[in-house]
């Protein structure tokens, strides 16, 4: 899967979350990452937001800085 692809289901999902506060929506996120999403799939966001501008959300990077190497 493209990290485009990752990248518009990372702030989608940020967006479902919009009714939370940031703290508790960059948490969610998180969660449902780490819980539904391959590692494989998540290492490939992780390289994707370290390496600069993904175009992802505030929160949604926020979760996908917080998450443990996968």
């Amino acid at each position: 899967m493209s990290v485009k692809d990752l990248v518009r289901m990372a702030n989608q999902i940020a967006v479902n979350q919009a009714h939370l506060s940031d703290d508790d929506a960059v948490a969610l996120v998180a969660q449902h990452l780490t819980m539904f999403w391959a590692p494989a799939l998540r290492r490939d966001l992780q390289v994707a937001a370290e390496s600069g501008d993904t175009g992802l959300n505030a929160v949604a990077l926020r979760a996908v800085r917080q998450l443990q190497p996968a």
